[in-house]
């Protein structure tokens, strides 16, 4: 939640089939970002981007870094898991050549 990725929510919407547009109590919604400050223009998305937020793959390993740092110095989280954290920050695609649009790659 320190260093996300998109905007999840409690909640979601129903269909008109499923007796919409009430709200859906049980199961809730996640939104990803956008990759870019374009794409996120272009589809008039007020949330900054993924790039706009950590710039590359590394500044997004980086803040998932001293996000964790600082819950274990705060004894919210064990040492192993924050590793465990961190080897799935890096592993993952969050803003490396290919999750980002040919224009943007590195």
């Amino acid at each position: 939640m320190r260093v996300p990725v998109g905007t999840s929510t409690g909640w979601n919407t129903r269909t008109a089939i499923f007796r919409g547009p009430d709200l859906c109590g049980l199961s809730g919604a996640f939104v990803p970002f956008a990759k870019t400050g374009a794409e996120r223009l272009a589809s008039g998305d007020p949330r900054r981007s993924l790039q706009e937020r950590y710039t590359e793959h590394a500044g997004f390993v980086k803040a998932v870094e001293q996000a964790t740092s600082a819950l274990v110095t705060q004894r919210f989280l064990l040492q192993e898991d924050a590793n465990r954290m961190r080897a799935a920050a890096e592993a993952s695609d969050v803003l490396t050549g290919a999750s980002l649009p040919a224009s943007v790659s590195r």
